[in-house]
């Protein structure tokens, strides 16, 4: 990236009045960080990391009217504007600026009546009942109730209002978001505005909710800035199932320019809509297009984002003239100082978001937290990033040096205590040198842990098999058990067969330490040669690249025993890598282990690719030609060249040899609860604050 790139970004840039020192906008969040609908001391830390951060513009996630379990922040009366008043000061301190984003989802409360499922028409996108996305209300059973024209106005007033409440609390700009086919939204498009009155028909029609609502909000806001966040595009395939496209929405933008908004934030799609938008394997920048389309029909600012935490991209984007500004949540969501690292150049510093979608999951219950920044909701509690020196400086024993170990070593050292890592792997990164070759985001993550670790005084000791004798020589204070899970194997006839493939077989090509398992005489062969390749030559691209062949370790024919997130992503791999792999689940349902965003992109990847997938299965038997399964009294013959137990365990038996040997001992990751990086992670994170 050239520095001329890096430097537009840092240029600064007008909304309105309102002046920015940069072009890095954070977009308003549902963070589920407040009490209630108020503002809460976490809720300030939160944002006021990241005003510190260097961004230009914070966007608050605000709602015009009540809501239930809402993970916004309420604007519908005037008990929260003082809440709302001492978190833009805290942003305001630190040079960044404030917009209060009013947005609903799905749901309106009208003055006198309960909470209500509404649409312009009383339709869905889908033509099935219930929201796609659950905001602030409960997962509705039927179909929206269709707005009447008194409805309609009340809905107006209150976008009005909420923009006067945010100006009294020292907002710079407020926003509407008309967007991913929330109730604004679908007065847009006609698929889901079928209206005959002013409010349905053409497009001026359909856009006359959004352009009074803009209207109402400078109106009572004594003309403050607006802006407003639309989809470029549904991303329903052409046809019926269209609403509207690109080229709708620069009319749109052309329409939203003369009512008086001051700048266009570009969003990708609507919720229901059948496309991958914001997952790890859709590409970075790959809806910067859309921002570039609206741009050239408007001469307001544009933003532009969905998909982009690199700050190369966004530097790009600015510099090419797709966008005016890059909207970039997540990734200040993981490192707060992007910002003042990019501006600095230090890049190398910037802590890579992974793009799990974990921080958008978990924003009803529990608030918004993050896999690779174990502080993100926990901010008021531990409110800088170097925590205070312990009073006792104590000799730290760190046994894995996964994610967790990492985690735990790095903050014990900063604590000050003298600490030994210690991982029986050629190298640091645990379960994330394989997590690495399935996830190609996993790979910068890994290396930046492994480079905080050695910026630190840690001893690291690799290639070292920790045992009771060698915790008893090493005498330490405290003992940090990050020894990673145990993989859950089936207690069956033929599990120790040589077609099996367990995670221990495949750790062992990162340690040299053959398993306990009997292996075929390829696998025996072959096992110090690749152990030793791995050891000089580790590189998670390179071993993608070699299970497109018919590798000794994963053959063509897999059968994965587990249907969760690994067993999900692991056949995703294997399918993109030509295999015909086969998945397997115990339990009646695929991917019960991670979020929703998620989940249905590798289901639909997988089912589309046709893969075998059965759920409610019981494995009888392994044979060297595969797997015997029970599926309601019938049974059924996998073939298989080889077979692949993707879930874990917990594992104790270093923990129970050792717990009474040592004054202080915390089990983390894997090994002491089997979750994924977000856990590993937090958990180290914990334990290294408590020592």
């Amino acid at each position: 990236m050239s520095s001329q790139a890096l430097a537009k970004l840092f240029e600064p840039i007008k909304i309105g009045d309102v002046e920015l020192k940069n072009r890095i906008k954070i977009s308003a969040m549902a963070v589920a960080m407040g009490e209630g609908e108020s503002i809460s001391d976490q809720i300030v830390s939160f944002y006021e990391e990241r005003a510190k951060g260097g961004v230009g513009l914070i966007g608050i996630s605000c709602t015009p009217t009540e809501l239930v379990d809402d993970p916004m922040q309420g604007l519908y009366d005037d008990k929260f504007i003082p809440g709302h008043k001492k978190l833009v000061d805290a942003i305001h301190k630190h040079g960044a600026k404030a917009y209060a984003q009013m947005g609903v989802g799905y749901s309106w409360t009208f003055p006198g009546k309960e909470l209500m499922y509404v649409s312009p028409s009383g339709l869905t996108a889908t033509g099935r009942t219930g929201s796609p996305f659950r905001m602030g209300a409960p997962h509705d059973k039927e179909m929206p109730k269709e707005l009447t024209i008194e409805e309609i106005k009340m809905i107006v007033e209150a976008y009005g209002d909420g923009a006067r409440r945010a100006k009294e609390a020292g907002y710079d700009i407020v926003e509407a978001i008309p967007a991913v086919g929330y109730i604004v939204a679908q007065f847009l498009s006609p698929k889901t505005n079928k209206r005959t009155d002013e409010y349905g028909g053409s497009l001026e029609n359909r856009m006359r909710l959004l352009l009074e609502i803009v209207a109402d909000m400078k109106k009572k806001s004594d003309g403050m800035a607006v802006s407003v966040r639309i989809s470029g595009d549904d991303l329903y395939p052409p046809g019926e199932k269209k609403g509207y496209s690109l080229e709708d929405s620069k009319q749109m933008a052309k329409l939203l320019e003369a009512g008086g908004v001051d700048e266009i934030d570009v969003m990708a799609g609507w919720h229901s809509a059948p496309v991958a938008m914001i997952q790890s394997m859709v590409p970075q920048g790959k809806w910067l297009y859309l921002a570039e389309g609206i741009k050239s029909a408007v001469s307001i600012p544009v933003a532009g984002g969905t998909q982009v935490q690199d700050i190369e991209v966004a530097a790009e984007a600015v510099a090419s003239g797709k966008c005016d500004m890059v909207y970039m949540a997540r990734a200040n969501i993981a490192d707060p100082e992007l910002a003042n690292k990019a501006k600095a150049g230090k890049l190398h510093e910037i802590k890579p978001c992974i793009n799990c979608c974990r921080c958008q999951e978990s924003a009803d219950d529990p608030p918004v937290y993050c896999s690779v920044n174990p502080r993100v909701g926990r901010e008021a509690e531990y409110p800088s990033a170097m925590p205070e020196p312990a009073e006792v400086k104590k000799k730290v024993l760190v046994i894995g040096g996964g994610p967790s170990g990492m985690e735990a070593a790095r903050v014990a050292a900063l604590k000050g205590h003298n600490v030994t890592i210690v991982d029986e792997n050629y190298q640091l990164g645990g379960a994330m040198l394989l997590a690495s070759i399935a996830n190609p985001k996993m790979g910068p993550q890994m290396r930046y842990k492994i480079k905080e670790v050695e910026a630190l005084p840690i001893n690291i000791k690799l290639s070292t098999e920790v045992t009771p004798e060698f915790v008893k020589q090493f005498n330490p204070d405290t003992v940090v058990l990050a020894v990673g899970g145990a993989p859950k194997l089936p207690d069956v006839p033929g599990i120790d067969k040589t077609i099996v493939r367990s995670r221990t077989d495949m750790q062992a090509l990162f340690g040299a330490k053959a398993s306990n398992k009997k292996k075929d005489f390829l696998m025996t062969l072959a096992l110090p040669f690749v152990s030793q390749f791995v050891k000089y030559f580790y590189n998670p691209d390179l071993f993608r690249k070699l299970l497109k062949f018919d590798f000794v370790f994963i053959k063509n024919r897999p059968a994965l025993l587990g249907g969760g997130f690994a067993g999900l992503e692991m056949g995703e791999l294997l399918l993109e890598c030509g295999k015909k792999p086969t998945i397997i689940e115990e339990t009646p349902y695929f991917g019960s282990d991670f979020g929703p965003i998620t989940r249905w992109v590798f289901k639909k990847i997988l089912r589309d690719h046709n893969v075998p997938m059965y759920s409610s299965a019981t494995i009888k038997e392994i044979t060297d030609e595969g797997i015997k399964i029970d599926i309601g009294g019938e049974t059924q013959f996998i073939d298989a060249d080889a077979v692949i137990p993707t879930n874990i365990t917990k594992n104790t038996v270093l923990y129970d040899q050792i717990k009474d040997m040592v004054k202080e001992i915390h089990a983390t990751g894997d090994g002491n609860d089997p979750g994924k990086l977000m856990e590993a992670i937090t958990s180290g994170f914990i334990a290294g604050n408590k020592i």
